[in-house]
């Protein structure tokens, strides 16, 4: 069963929403050009009911970070080793960058099954052992190790919680109001998943995304930063930063993907794929693991927010529907 609060889905609308709930949508919202044309909850949603967003965490805490650069706690392309300094003895990790964690091109093992543990003492020690097992910009390798790293660094610049700061940088000034976050047993929260963030936060944050950092006229972020974003990095250009990217849809040779099904398989090639090829070439998206997603498109003035609770969601299929 599913609630409606704002429901007018225009016709172009109706295919991508059928589609959506047929792959056990949790929460659907549609707003385009100025306006919400559609938002519904399964029964028992609401518009501001926190829920495991999983992934998008990543995309949600790359805007912290995006803000902490902003205001020259770090830079993108300074060694972490500069602060981490119990790797720069280390030949791989000493030339990590903070842009290889945010683009998961760092080297590291990706760090699943150490990180993921359940009752894990401490996530950080834990992430800073895992070894480096290709150079720096070499290779994309999808984990949690570059971002619980990040998460690291950023409390040793801080010197208190990323999450604390982030909360009264970035979060606040948007009226985002986590309702909670993995953590490990000493508290510290996870970088790479574990947020629980309403439908209408995870809009307010699209808004960020679509206005290139912009909130009404103060910039959170750098526009410099949302530029490079879009761009995405030379071992996965569909990419950036913590963003999935729509870029290579142009492409004639360009193959449509799942991004979950992608991550899975570790076989793709980045530089072929595209999340569809009937989507505006300069979408971007925040994905999670069981169907959760943020679709920004700055040309269409459309944003998003798909929330769902199972397997068989995929980005090119809904995607079809909606751009047909």
């Amino acid at each position: 069963m599913l609630v409606c609060f704002c429901v007018r889905a225009l016709a172009d609308t109706e295919d991508a929403a059928r589609y959506s709930a047929r792959h056990s949508e949790r929460a659907l919202l549609i707003w385009q050009n100025g306006r919400l044309q559609l938002e519904r909850y399964a029964s028992n949603g609401s518009p501001d009911k926190p829920q495991n967003v999983f992934s998008i965490t990543k995309s949600l805490c790359a805007l912290g970070t995006f803000a902490a650069i902003g205001r020259r706690v770090l830079e993108l392309d300074e060694p972490v080793s500069l602060t981490i300094t119990e790797w720069q003895n280390d030949p791989r990790k000493r030339r990590i960058t903070v842009r290889d964690l945010l683009n998961q091109t760092s080297g590291l093992s990706p760090g699943f099954n150490q990180l993921y543990t359940a009752n894990l003492r401490n996530k950080n020690q834990t992430a800073l052992s895992l070894p480096a097992i290709t150079a720096r910009g070499e290779k994309f390798e999808y984990g949690p190790s570059h971002y619980e790293v990040l998460e690291t660094l950023l409390a040793r610049k801080l010197g208190e919680s990323p999450l604390i700061w982030m909360e009264r940088a970035v979060f606040g000034p948007l009226g985002i109001r986590p309702g909670g976050w993995r953590r490990d047993r000493l508290g510290d929260p996870y970088f790479s998943a574990g947020a629980q963030v309403s439908a209408r936060n995870l809009l307010v944050a699209g808004h960020l995304v679509r206005r290139k950092g912009w909130h009404w006229i103060f910039p959170l972020v750098p526009s410099s930063l949302m530029r490079t974003v879009s761009a995405g990095s030379p071992a996965n250009p569909i990419y950036g930063l913590g963003f999935w990217l729509n870029r290579l849809a142009t492409n004639k040779h360009a193959i449509e993907c799942d991004v979950e099904e992608a991550i899975s398989s570790g076989r793709l090639p980045w530089n072929r794929l595209c999340l569809s090829r009937s989507a505006p070439s300069d979408t971007i998206a925040m994905v999670g693991s069981r169907g959760q997603r943020v679709y920004v498109s700055p040309s269409k003035r459309l944003i998003i927010v798909r929330l769902g609770n199972g397997t068989g969601f995929r980005d090119p299929d809904f995607l079809r529907q909606f751009f047909r």
